[in-house]
């Protein structure tokens, strides 16, 4: 059964890393260069799309959105670790793998629950044909990235808190996934 999770938890890592990770850095590449377009066009040529300003804020927003699953994958999300690693220092360390495994699984329930908000959100959206400023682009692939982003980050979480729950029992799943206390057991 470990070889199965392990396996699948690859093919999320993979999926996540080359296709999510990827496609976050070409929107954000496209909204770059959309941008500079942009500012040529209107300092130059004295004239700008009316959705340009629009496409770029939100396409550097989805592409923020989508890569919050490559960080949570690799644990590199922000954390203030000061009194985990004062309880690490002092020998505590169950109770270090005890706090991580709880607030993995805290995670686990925000992430999942944003991301099931964030559905009828984008179908009403959808619905209602709701657009940005300019009245020109729609918002619903917008909303839609922030939800697969946290769908993405409830999945990543979930194999996360397996690798801690693991960890608490003495034993090691997903070596080749990074850990962020780097706690030796």
């Amino acid at each position: 059964m470990e070889l199965v999770i392990d396996r699948l938890y690859q093919v999320v890592r993979f999926i996540i890393d080359k296709i999510i990770g990827n496609c976050a850095a070409f929107i954000m590449l496209a909204s770059t260069l959309l941008a500079i377009i942009e500012i040529f066009r209107r300092y130059i040529l004295g004239f700008v799309f009316d959705w340009g300003q629009d496409a770029v804020t939100y396409m550097m927003v989805s592409s923020v959105f989508l890569y919050f699953a490559v960080t949570q994958a690799h644990r590199s999300n922000l954390a203030m670790l000061a009194f985990v690693d004062i309880l690490r220092k002092r020998g505590y360390i169950k109770l270090v793998l005890t706090i991580r495994a709880l607030i993995t699984a805290l995670a686990v329930y925000l992430f999942t629950s944003f991301a099931m908000w964030g559905v009828p959100a984008v179908e009403r959206s959808e619905m209602l044909g709701r657009k940005t400023q300019s009245l020109m682009i729609e918002l619903w692939p917008f909303q839609l990235c922030l939800t697969v982003g946290f769908g993405l980050m409830a999945l990543v979480s979930l194999f996360q808190l397996y690798q801690d729950i693991q960890a608490l029992r003495g034993k090691t799943v997903f070596p080749w996934a990074p850990v962020d206390e780097h706690i030796e057991v």
